[in-house]
C-alpha cells in the first residue's frame, strides 16, 4: 500500500500548486496587458493615418490640378516668359512637394514606406512624371480624346502610387509600377519611332520633345528602383543630402518640362508633344 503523504510534503505540493496558479494568472494578465497595448497602438496609428490622409488628400488634388491648369491660364502664355517661369516653378514645387509632405506625415506609421530613401526617390520620379502628363493632357484631348484619357489616367496612377507606397509599403506595388511604367516608356518609344496605329495622324512618328524625354527618363529610373526593391528587400540607402538634391533636381526638370509644354524657351527646350 502507498504510504500516506506527510503534512510537510502535502504543504509543499499545495505551495507548488498555488505558485503555479499565481504564475498562470500573472502570465494571463501580462498577455492581456500586451494585447491591450497593441490594440491601443493600432488604434492610435489608425487615427494618425486618417489625420495624415486628411491633409495629404487635398494636397494631392492640388498637385494634380495645378499642372492641368498651368497651360490653360492666359497669364502664363509663352509670350510672357517671366510669368511662365514663375508659374512653372510654383506648379512643379507643389506637384513634387506632395511627396515630401506624405513622407513626413507617414513616418512612424506601421508598415509605411516613408523614410526609406529609395522608396522616396521612386515616389519623386513618379510624381514628376505625373505632373508632366497632367500638363500635356489638354493638348492630347484636342488631338484625340483617347490620347487625353490615357494621359489623365497615367497621371492619376503615377500620383496615387507614391502616396500609397509611402503610407503602406506593399511589395505588389513595386511590380505594378515596374510593369506599368515600362509599358508607358515602350509606347512612347513606338510613337517616336514608327507612330501609333490610331489617332488623326496614325503611323506618323511624333518628334522627341524635352518634356516627354524627361518623363521617359523618370519612368525608366522608377522601373529600375522598383526592380531593385523586388530583387533585394534591403538595398543601399541614400543620404539625406542626396534625397534633398534629388528632390531639387526632379522639381527643376519638371518645371523645365512644363515650360517646354508651353513652348517657352524653344531654342533650348524642344517643344513637348
Amino acid at each position: 500500500m502507498a504510504a500516506p503523504l506527510h503534512s510537510g510534503s502535502r504543504a509543499k505540493v499545495e505551495r507548488a500548486a498555488a505558485d503555479g496558479n499565481a504564475s498562470a494568472r500573472l502570465e494571463q494578465e501580462w498577455l492581456y496587458a500586451e494585447a491591450l497595448d497593441r490594440h491601443e497602438a493600432e488604434r492610435a496609428a489608425t487615427v494618425r493615418r486618417r489625420r495624415a490622409l486628411a491633409l495629404v488628400g487635398p494636397a494631392g488634388v492640388a498637385a494634380a490640378l495645378l499642372p492641368v491648369i498651368f497651360p490653360l491660364t492666359p497669364g502664363f502664355a509663352a509670350n510672357d516668359t517671366l510669368a511662365a517661369v514663375i508659374a512653372a516653378a510654383v506648379t512643379a514645387a507643389i506637384a513634387i512637394g506632395i511627396v515630401g509632405l506624405a513622407d513626413h506625415l507617414a513616418r512612424g506609421l506601421p508598415r509605411a514606406g516613408a523614410g526609406e530613401s529609395l522608396v522616396v526617390a521612386a515616389a519623386l520620379f513618379s510624381a514628376g512624371a505625373a505632373a508632366i502628363h497632367f500638363a500635356v493632357a489638354k493638348m492630347h484631348f484636342d488631338e484625340y480624346t483617347l490620347f487625353g484619357v490615357f494621359f489623365v489616367g497615367s497621371g492619376i496612377a503615377q500620383l496615387v502610387w507614391p502616396l500609397w507606397l509611402l503610407f503602406r509599403r506593399w511589395r505588389p506595388l513595386f511590380l505594378l509600377a515596374a510593369l506599368g511604367n515600362a509599358a508607358i516608356v515602350a509606347l512612347w518609344a513606338v510613337d517616336r519611332i514608327w507612330g501609333l496605329p490610331l489617332g488623326p495622324t496614325s503611323w506618323k512618328p511624333d518628334p522627341v520633345g524635352f518634356g516627354d524625354s524627361v518623363t521617359a527618363g523618370f519612368e525608366l529610373l522608377l522601373v529600375a528602383i522598383c526592380v531593385a526593391l523586388l530583387v533585394r528587400e534591403r538595398t543601399a540607402r541614400l543620404g539625406r543630402a542626396s534625397v534633398l538634391a534629388l528632390t531639387v533636381g526632379v522639381t527643376a526638370m519638371t518645371a523645365l518640362s512644363l515650360l517646354s509644354a508651353l513652348g517657352v524657351g524653344s531654342s533650348l527646350l524642344t517643344s513637348t508633344q
